[in-house]
């Protein structure tokens, strides 16, 4: 996959400061020298590449539990989205254009598609190509995944998306431009008596434009996120199934100081708890940032 590269895509715009909604986050100066402007940054970055509505890691857990149909995909036994309150846009997001093929060689269902959906806040454009090998107990290929569903144990996942999703948020608007891949592995199927167990990682890169009334700016980004023994279980709100766990996220990120450009590593943890929500939490950083998993809305809590 082509990837957006920190150190070679120009700089679109350079405002005079690039000011983020307010809030009280307390740096540790000790541990990280990023301002709170940028750690709020930071956090929308992050819940961006998790966020169903911005084609993040939760856009791909709803294709990947996914019934995949002749002629579009529906919701899977496991469904898995941003959105537990049925809000989600995704399911008519992602039957755009929409091909499925097999290869019966090496047991892969191929899926592709074109995002294209526009609401009041946000418009969103991507192309996705996804890949599904679907297994039994014993290892070999499920090559009818819906009509023999009960046979399948592990999916093992691919997914890539590039495109961009335009924002508007308050007195700010803006887009991220992105590629995105995924490599996923859903297991313990056949057990109905545990969870069901998910692990892999993400990669996504790309540039994020925004302004405001303080001006605007550019920031280049890459995030690497990964999880292993993430439970899929039903939630205890009575919406479907949701996802229990702990993912770390590593995210290299531009920043202007005294006119130059530099480049910052932020790391931290994201506990995905029983809800449409997450914590998100910045090493160097006390609090944590509470995040929609389906529109990628943040919010600081200390």
């Amino acid at each position: 996959m082509t990837r957006f590269a920190l150190f070679r895509l120009p700089i679109l715009a350079l405002g005079a400061a690039f000011l983020l909604s307010a809030c009280d986050a307390s740096i540790d100066d000790t541990t990280t020298d990023l301002t709170e402007a940028e750690a709020n940054e930071a956090a929308t970055i992050v819940a961006e590449a998790l966020a169903e509505d911005s084609g993040g890691l939760f856009a791909s857990t709803d294709d990947l539990t996914a019934s995949l149909e002749t002629d579009s995909m529906t919701g899977g036994p496991l469904s898995v989205g941003g959105h537990r309150d049925g809000r989600g846009s995704h399911l008519r997001c992602r039957n755009g254009d929409y091909v499925l093929t097999y290869d019966e060689v090496t047991g892969t269902h191929i899926v592709t598609y074109r995002c294209g959906l526009a609401t009041t806040t946000m418009q969103r454009s991507y192309n996705a190509r996804l890949t599904y090998q679907y297994r039994d107990a014993e290892g070999g290929f499920v090559a009818r995944p819906v009509e023999e569903w009960d046979a399948v144990d592990s999916v093992a996942f691919g997914g890539t998306r590039s495109g961009s999703v335009q924002f508007t948020r308050g007195d700010f608007v803006g887009e991220s431009m992105f590629e995105q891949e995924g490599r996923w592995t859903l297991s313990n199927l056949a057990d109905d008596a545990t969870p069901a167990i998910l692990s892999g990682s993400q990669q996504r890169d790309g540039m994020r434009a925004r302004s405001g009334p303080g001006g605007s700016g550019t920031r280049t980004f890459s995030i690497s996120l990964s999880g292993e023994d993430i439970q899929l279980r039903e939630g205890s709100d009575g919406l479907g199934t949701t996802a229990v766990g702990t993912l770390s996220y590593s995210l290299d990120m531009e920043i202007e100081r005294n006119g130059q450009v530099v480049t910052r590593t932020v790391e931290g943890t994201i506990e995905l708890e029983d809800s449409d929500r997450a914590l998100l939490r910045i090493i160097g950083i006390r609090g944590l940032y509470r995040v929609s998993l389906g529109d990628g809305e943040t919010s600081y809590e200390s």
